[in-house]
């Protein structure tokens, strides 16, 4: 296939033959120099087959490019042609009649006679007006029988330029995808260093399910040590695997994703600096946005809730809300959680505020795993904490039953800290312990135990 512009050969070496893609691209390159390569479930999950218009979000970094390489490769292998295949990287573009006219003349190579053809677009949102680009390729009917994946890292970029696409996504029943870092029972899988059938076994069973002292249980805890350092991100994985330690190129990276992305929008640094310090500082504590904005030199709590948004859209944070209860709706008023999203991103952040991390290693993991908590919970749906006499750390419902974590990385349980939690008497305790006990008829088992029980979960959903 004779590429329409010189932009599309690097990424695109299956035209010169399915050989010669697997030997030379360069992004399935550096994945294979890894000592650890990653396979996402969502390369089995996305219908493939199927015309469409579909997308893939996720933070930068996260392996979107790698995962749509993996796609080509994967369709390659399954004996499409590979001139019915195509990425295309959205960076070098100028604007959207550039995009368009690229666009155009390779589908009309990709997809002649109606033929069945495959379009990755990658980090569109780097193209204003790509979504005015897509309508007029399929208003044109030149994706009838296109599967069309675009990606992008800015959800609410992604989520308002699909409002202009009604009705021409395809038949697909779910055409809307999320890359996330790796779970706790994901990284658990990649490194090898636990049972691998006791891990399926443990990770299935009831989320309060009784286990008893073991070395499959030790090692889960060392997991979560390691999980703790390098999160979901797989540089940060390989950096350990490799070394033993992350690279400071490694937090340089996801730390300039952070400043570059919302430097894009317009924003501005120092305001950046100071809302991720004040989240640093306020982890795992109940505030508004009028409390935060009196503890910066941000005069506006909307100028506040707008910057929190922004890194909750890229996937750096998590905002948790309070609970109503007899609504099973988010409390409009209360004060929220603010967390970061993954323990990796707070140390990259910390990393560039110059903040110095004096914490003892349980005191660091004290710090982060409630929001490890509640990241894990928010793959599976919508997450809570729940403030009354007292307060619980994690609350979400399943099969409509409300289900109770209080998560404290400590063996010595103080009654104070689990006040609202006793009082309802029922839920249950991830904490610092090497084996199920009961607390006040409670039951309390190991947070790694439990954890990866609910990164089960969110695989399932």
């Amino acid at each position: 296939m004779a590429p329409t512009d010189p932009r599309l050969l690097p990424h695109n070496l299956h035209w010169q033959g399915a050989a010669s893609f697997e030997q030379r691209d360069p992004t399935l390159v550096r994945m294979r120099s890894q000592p650890l390569v990653f396979r996402p479930a969502l390369l089995d999950a996305i219908p493939h087959d199927t015309p469409g218009i579909y997308t893939l979000v996720g933070g930068r970094q996260v392996g979107k490019s790698t995962l749509c390489k993996q796609f080509l490769a994967d369709r390659l292998a399954s004996g499409a042609a590979p001139e019915r295949l195509a990425y295309v990287t959205c960076e070098p573009f100028v604007d959207a009649e550039d995009l368009r006219r690229v666009l155009t003349d390779l589908l009309a190579e990709l997809c002649p006679a109606r033929e069945r053809c495959w379009l990755l677009l990658d980090e569109v949102t780097y193209v204003e007006g790509w979504d005015r680009v897509v309508k007029f390729l399929a208003d044109a009917g030149q994706l009838d029988t296109c599967f069309l994946l675009a990606t992008g890292s800015d959800r609410m970029l992604i989520e308002d330029s699909l409002k202009r696409l009604p009705g021409r996504r395809g038949p697909a029943e779910v055409v809307d995808f999320h890359l996330r870092p790796l779970s706790f029972l994901e990284f658990c899988g990649l490194r090898g260093r636990v049972d691998p059938t006791e891990l399926r076994h443990c990770s299935g069973e009831p989320l309060a399910a009784a286990v008893v002292e073991s070395p499959f249980v030790a090692g889960l805890e060392a997991e979560l040590r390691d999980y703790h350092l390098t999160g979901g991100f797989l540089p940060a994985i390989n950096d350990l695997a490799r070394t033993g330690e992350i690279t400071t190129a490694t937090f340089r990276t996801y730390a300039d994703w952070i400043r570059g992305d919302v430097l894009r929008l317009d924003r501005s640094e120092r305001y950046l600096r100071e809302v991720l310090t004040g989240i640093h500082r306020r982890q795992s504590s109940q505030v508004t946005w009028n409390a935060f904005a009196k503890e910066l030199s941000i005069d506006s709590p909307k100028t506040v809730a707008d910057y929190l948004t922004i890194l909750e859209r890229m996937d750096v944070l998590q905002i948790v809300p309070a609970l109503v209860e007899h609504t099973g709706r988010p409390a409009p008023k209360k004060a929220r959680k603010v967390y970061f999203a993954d323990p990796f991103i707070h140390r990259a952040a910390l990393s560039w505020l110059g903040e110095d991390d004096q914490l003892a290693s349980d005191a660091r993991l004290q710090r982060d795993l409630e929001g490890v908590f509640a990241a894990h919970v928010a793959r599976i749906g919508e997450g809570f904490y729940i403030k009354a006499d007292g307060e619980i750390d994690v609350a979400f419902y399943e099969r409509r039953e409300l289900q109770l974590v209080e998560v404290k990385w400590s063996s010595q349980l103080r009654p104070e800290e689990l006040k609202e939690i006793r009082r309802r008497g029922r839920g249950l305790i991830a904490a610092r312990v090497a084996r199920s006990v009961v607390y006040e008829e409670l039951p309390v088992l190991p947070a790694a135990v439990v954890l990866l029980r609910l990164a089960a979960r969110a695989a399932s959903h």
